[in-house]
C-alpha cells in the first residue's frame, strides 16, 4: 500500500499529515510561528519561517509514521488564502509575505472597486477585501514602488512551499479566484482589471486544477526535508476548499462551519451565487463546476488565542477555558463581543472595525469573556447566514471543523445559533487530509474526489442537538449584535485616524 502526505500552511502553524490510501492517519507534525504586527492593521510572516517550519512539520510526520519517504506515492497542499508573496527574477523573496489579516490597504480596496466597477459583478463576483493578494500588490506599488518595480513573480502563500518542494511557480483554481485579480466567471485572470489598475500582467502565475501534478519533489527539497526525490507533487487549494473535502463536503446541502484561526461557514453550489450586496464570497471549488459560497470572517480563534495570552495571560490549556465557558449562561447574562481584532471583511467588509465587549457587568468574570468571545465569533457567522438564507443556498446539514469542533462549548453554541445538528467527521486535521485527498486523486489512487471522500472520510456518531431556549435566547442577542454594530461603526475610522 502507498501513503499520501497534506501539507496545510496556515496562519499560525504548519501541519504536514501521512496517510495510508484508506485515509488511517499515520503520522504527523506540526511547527507554529507568529503574526508579525509591527504597525496597527498590519500583518505579516516571512516565508523563509514558513519553510524552515514545514521542513521541520515532514521530519516529525516521516519519523513519527515510520513510513518510508519513498513509499508516499503523492504530497498535496492546503494554505491560508488571500496572501502575498511576492519574488524578483532571481526567484528571491521580496520583503515580508503580507497576509490576509493585513488590514492596511483599505484605501486600495477602495480604489479597485471604484475602478473594477461592473467587471464586480460581471466577472470577480467578489467584492475585494484589504488583505488580499490584488489590493496588497497595490499598496506595494503606490507605497513601496522600488520595491514593486522588482517584482516578477506572485504567489499565495502556500504556492511557496510548493514552488520550494518543486522548484515550478504556479497556483490553483481555487486560491486563484481568492486574489480578487480573477475572473471567477470565466475561469482566467482578469486582464481587464489589470489593465484598469495599471497593474503589470506578466507577474501571475500559470493556473492548474487542484488535483494536477505540477513537477515531482527536487533533489534539493529532497535534502532538506527527508522526502523522496521524484515524489509526485500536486496543485493543492486554499484551506477552506481542502477543509472541505477533508470533511467530505463535496455536494449541495451541506453547511460547513469552520472556526481555526479564522472563520468560515461555506456551501457547495452548482451555480455561480452573488448576493445582492455583495458580502460574501465566492470561489472556484476544487471539483469541476463547484464553486463555495462562503462567508469568510478574519476572526476566529485568534480571538479566543488573543484574550487567553495576551489579555488574561492563562497558561491553561483551550479545554480548560472551554470547560469553564461551558457553564456559562447561553447569552453571557448580557455581555456581547464584536470579535473585530483584525478588522473584519465578511459579512462587513469593514478594515477599521475593532473589538469591542459591551455589556459588562460586577458578575463578569474570566469564564463570561472567554464563552462572549466564542460568541462573538459565532454571532458574526450568523449575519453571514442571513446572506445564504436570501441566496437560497441549501443548508440541509451542518458539519463542524476547525478547533470549533473540538470543544464542546463551540459545538453547542453553533448548535443553538444555527438552530442546527452539529455533525462532526472522525479526521483530525481537515485541511490536511483534504490536501491527502487531492494527491490520491491526482496520483491515481482514485477516479476523483467524491469517490476518494466516499472512502475516506468518516462521520463521528455523536451529535450536539439545539436547545430550544437557547436558540430563542441567541436570536434575541442576535439583533443586539447587529445593532451595536451599526451603532458604533462610524466611530472606529476616528480611532484609525
Amino acid at each position: 500500500m502507498g501513503y499520501l502526505m497534506g501539507i496545510d500552511l496556515g496562519t499560525s502553524s504548519v501541519k504536514a499529515l501521512i496517510v495510508d490510501e484508506g485515509g488511517k492517519t499515520m503520522g504527523m507534525g506540526q511547527f507554529g510561528y507568529e503574526v508579525m504586527t509591527l504597525k496597527m492593521g498590519y500583518a505579516e510572516q516571512e516565508p523563509e519561517v514558513w519553510w524552515e517550519c514545514t521542513k521541520q512539520a515532514v521530519a516529525v510526520a516521516l519519523s513519527s509514521s515510520r513510513v518510508a519517504a519513498e513509499d508516499i506515492s503523492g504530497i498535496g497542499f492546503s494554505g491560508q488564502m488571500h496572501g502575498l508573496v511576492a519574488l524578483d527574477r532571481e526567484k528571491h523573496i521580496i520583503g515580508r509575505a503580507i497576509i490576509h489579516l493585513d488590514q492596511r490597504s483599505g484605501m486600495e480596496r477602495e480604489e479597485i472597486c471604484q475602478k473594477a466597477g461592473s467587471l464586480l459583478k460581471e466577472e470577480l463576483l467578489n467584492r475585494p477585501g484589504a488583505g488580499m493578494l490584488i489590493c496588497s500588490l497595490l499598496w506595494i506599488r503606490r507605497h513601496e514602488p522600488e520595491a514593486y518595480e522588482k517584482i516578477a513573480f506572485v504567489m499565495s502563500p502556500k504556492d511557496y512551499i510548493r514552488y520550494k518542494l518543486t522548484g515550478v511557480i504556479c497556483t490553483d483554481y481555487n486560491d486563484a479566484s481568492a486574489t480578487l485579480a480573477f475572473s471567477v466567471r470565466n475561469r482566467r485572470w482578469c486582464s481587464e482589471l489589470l489593465q484598469r489598475l495599471e497593474l503589470r500582467e506578466d507577474i501571475w502565475p500559470e493556473v492548474v486544477e487542484s488535483s494536477a501534478i505540477v513537477q515531482t519533489v527536487t533533489t534539493q527539497a529532497a535534502a532538506e526535508t527527508g522526502l523522496s526525490k521524484g515524489t509526485r507533487v500536486v496543485a493543492g487549494a486554499g484551506d477552506c476548499a481542502a477543509q472541505m473535502i477533508g470533511n467530505g463536503i463535496v455536494e449541495e446541502g451541506i453547511l460547513s462551519c469552520n472556526i481555526g484561526t479564522a472563520s468560515q461557514l461555506a456551501a457547495v453550489t452548482k451555480r455561480p451565487v452573488v448576493d445582492a450586496g455583495m458580502c460574501c464570497q465566492l470561489w472556484c471549488h476544487s471539483l469541476a463546476d463547484t464553486w463555495i459560497f462562503q462567508g469568510g470572517a478574519l476572526n476566529g480563534g485568534n480571538t479566543l488565542s488573543w484574550l487567553k495570552n495576551k489579555v488574561l495571560r492563562d497558561r491553561r490549556p483551550f479545554s480548560e477555558l472551554d470547560e469553564e465557558a461551558y457553564r456559562v449562561p447561553a447569552g453571557c447574562e448580557g455581555l456581547v463581543f464584536l470579535p473585530f481584532l483584525a478588522g473584519e471583511r465578511t459579512p462587513y467588509n469593514d478594515p477599521c472595525a475593532r473589538g469591542v465587549y459591551f455589556g459588562l457587568g460586577l458578575k463578569h468574570e474570566q469564564p463570561y469573556l472567554v464563552r462572549a468571545a466564542m460568541e462573538g465569533v459565532m454571532y458574526n457567522l450568523c449575519e453571514c447566514r442571513s446572506v445564504f438564507q436570501e441566496t437560497g443556498i441549501k443548508q440541509n446539514r451542518l458539519i463542524s471543523s476547525g478547533g470549533g469542533a473540538k470543544g464542546r462549548t463551540w459545538r453547542q453554541i453553533q448548535a443553538d445559533m444555527l438552530d442546527m445538528p452539529v455533525y462532526t467527521t472522525q479526521t483530525e486535521e481537515e485541511a490536511c487530509l483534504g490536501a491527502a485527498i487531492l494527491a490520491a486523486v491526482g496520483t491515481g489512487v482514485y477516479e476523483d474526489v467524491p469517490a476518494a471522500c466516499r472512502e475516506i472520510v468518516k462521520m463521528d456518531p455523536e451529535v450536539t442537538e439545539p436547545v430550544r431556549e437557547y436558540v430563542a435566547r441567541y436570536q434575541e442577542y442576535q439583533s443586539v449584535y447587529r445593532d451595536l454594530y451599526h451603532h458604533i461603526k462610524d466611530l472606529y475610522p476616528r480611532l484609525n485616524s
